[in-house]
């Protein structure tokens, strides 16, 4: 394999150029750990961006980890940025402390420590570079392997998202070495990338030797393996995009449309409405206990990151705990249609006596749409519950709060901010599922009577 330091450059641009990483003109900050990768890619942007007005900002993390060899890894990067005349920014953050903190690894912890103080750097429009390379792809798409992942999973370091690129994502770590040694790039090497205490570095000194000995062009093949996989996995995230917005419905999405997803097609739609929700790091066997839910048509699950999936009707809702579950609403009610919060609306229609007759008999007025004309003519306003709410349900002969009354429907606790109720004059006549109080029941005797319907717009 031709390795020379002209064709790793070819490489790189090839891969700036191929997925759009760097425009003209625009910032970039670069991660800047002092070792190999990340030298190799702070010493090629330099020389990159100097034609096409590319300012560079370095950002060093010192993790508070390794002691001594932190800090001498810290001046090491700080002398060569003064010495190329590179921005640098230095946080020191105590990541064991805040990993305890937080209940996190250290690995996550201190990724989640990175990018958020590289995202602190960005201006508008501003590029995050990593110097994530093909080797670190492959170790992480055998990783993902022994997690069960699937396509999404075994593409491996995506080469840009969102603002985050990695330019040397289709160079190996033994051809960084390389352009190190063309250039005469000194770096410092990490010790903890020397033992095996973390799994990635198990699989990097203990399995990967092995696979280039059945194959010495592995990360190649790799390469090349999730090129193929992402041309798949666009192809099927576009079909869950579609799918989605098909089943899309207020406040949640359509259980009879998700019911007919082929399987493929139905794990991304999950995956896609879930962290539409809240962006959490979501396992097979979640999306697996919600695709069960959608196919027995009821149910409910708390998966991570405490994000609530209820089945109910023909609905799937999706809804993060961290959200107000029951946020007060109220909206004026019309004497005909009256649109609610979540987009349905709540019809209202006066019955003629014969009408009525076509709907029921009077001898049995359990309709739960049906009320008294009379006792909403001054009623103004359509909400949903409040604390201390009380209700006497038609025939009953009992009172009972409304989380009782919940309860004994066993109506999941996401929906039961979205129940629309009306009120008149303090008083609770009717809530959408329950049907009409004793008041404002239809009786014998009475002589106007409305239906109410709410209905999906």
């Amino acid at each position: 394999m031709n390795d020379s330091p002209l064709n790793i450059e070819n490489k790189i641009e090839r891969a700036i150029v191929s997925y759009d990483m760097l425009p003209q003109g625009c910032t970039v900050v670069v991660g800047l750990s002092g070792g190999a990768d990340s030298l190799t890619l702070a010493h090629f942007l330099l020389r990159y961006g100097s034609s096409r007005h590319i300012r560079i900002i370095a950002a060093h993390i010192n993790h508070g980890l390794r002691g001594d060899e932190a800090e001498e890894d810290e001046r090491f990067v700080a002398k060569w940025c003064a010495e190329n005349n590179m921005e640098l920014k230095v946080l020191h953050a105590d990541v064991r402390a805040l990993a305890a903190e937080k209940s996190e690894g250290l690995e996550e912890c201190g990724r989640n420590v990175r990018y958020a103080f590289f995202r602190s750097l960005c201006t508008e429009n501003a590029r995050i570079a990593t110097a994530h390379t093909l080797s670190d792809s492959a170790e992480t798409v055998l990783l993902n392997l022994t997690k069960g992942a699937g396509t999404r999973g075994l593409r491996g370091i995506p080469p840009v998202r969102e603002n985050i690129v990695r330019p040397l994502i289709e160079i190996t770590r033994a051809e960084v070495e390389n352009y190190c040694a063309y250039y005469g790039l000194r770096y410092v090497t990490d010790s903890t990338n020397l033992t095996q205490e973390y799994q990635r570095n198990k699989i990097r000194l203990g399995v990967i030797p092995v696979l280039r000995e059945i194959n010495p062009a592995f990360e190649s093949a790799v390469l090349s393996m999730t090129s193929r996989l992402s041309e798949d996995e666009d192809y099927l995230s576009t079909l869950a995009q579609d799918a989605l917005t098909n089943a899309a419905c207020p406040n949640g999405y359509r259980l009879s449309v998700l019911k007919s997803l082929p399987g493929a097609v139905l794990t991304r739609v999950i995956a896609l409405a879930i962290t539409r929700v809240s962006k959490v790091r979501l396992e097979s066997g979640h999306i697996a206990a919600v695709a069960n839910m959608i196919h027995a048509g009821a149910g409910s699950a708390t998966i991570v990151g405490g994000i609530q999936c209820t089945a109910q009707g023909n609905t799937l809702f999706i809804r993060s705990k961290k959200q107000e579950a029951d946020k007060s609403w109220s909206v004026p009610l019309n004497p005909c249609d009256t649109r609610l919060p979540d987009g349905r609306i709540l019809v209202i229609t006066k019955l003629t006596k014969k009408e009525l007759e076509n709907r029921c008999k009077f001898n049995n007025l359990l309709f739960n749409n049906l009320i008294n004309y009379d006792t909403i003519f001054n009623t103004t306003s359509v909400r949903n519950r409040r604390d201390g709410d009380f209700f006497q349900p038609a025939g009953r002969g009992v009172t009972k709060s409304l989380k009782k009354l919940f309860n004994e429907a066993r109506l999941e606790p996401l929906l039961r901010g979205n129940v629309a109720v009306l009120e008149n004059s303090g008083e609770i006549i009717w809530i959408e599922g329950f049907g009409a109080s004793q008041e404002a029941c239809v009786t014998k005797d009475t002589h106007n009577v409305a239906e109410i319907n709410i209905k999906e717009s």
